[in-house]
């Protein structure tokens, strides 16, 4: 009966792919908070082209006073400094998105560099298994034609 197979290094495989998968994860919880950045830069947006708009409308309606231009210059700049300040923080993320991702490439490498050196010891293993196997058959074959002569 053939030995089963056993690989040594399975300890190191199993690491490199919980590795991995930490990378993932950190690779998804960068993703999601990119996408609520997303969200709010979309929202600075909405805001800004709605108060331009009421702006607007006020304006042709005629009810505008300086007190009231001069708040709404100030409350536009902050939306602008709010739109600038959460593009910056995208920029940030994504940054971090890149290198996360260039992490859980290189920890891809590695796993596969194991299971490759797994998968050519398991053919290794294969084949001297397929040749003890013969040598066994080989005998089989060999004694029962020497007991098949000597009757």
């Amino acid at each position: 009966m053939p030995k089963r197979f056993v690989f040594r290094l399975e300890a190191l495989l199993t690491v490199k792919k919980n590795k991995e998968e930490e990378i993932k994860l950190r690779l998804a919880e960068k993703n999601i908070e990119a996408e609520r950045v997303r969200k709010e830069i979309e929202e600075a947006q909405n805001k800004l082209k709605d108060f331009q708009k009421d702006t607007k409308e006020g304006r042709r309606a005629g009810s505008e006073n300086v007190a009231a231009m001069r708040s709404s210059v100030a409350w536009r700049n902050a939306l602008k400094v709010d739109l600038l300040k959460a593009g910056q923080k995208l920029d940030a993320v994504m940054v971090s998105i890149w290198n996360i991702n260039q992490e859980l490439i290189k920890a891809a490498q590695e796993r596969r560099a194991v299971e490759i050196i797994k998968e050519k010891r398991f053919e290794e293993w294969k084949r001297e298994n397929a040749v003890a196997e013969q040598k066994f058959i080989d005998d089989l074959s060999q004694q029962r034609f020497i007991r098949s002569q000597n009757k």
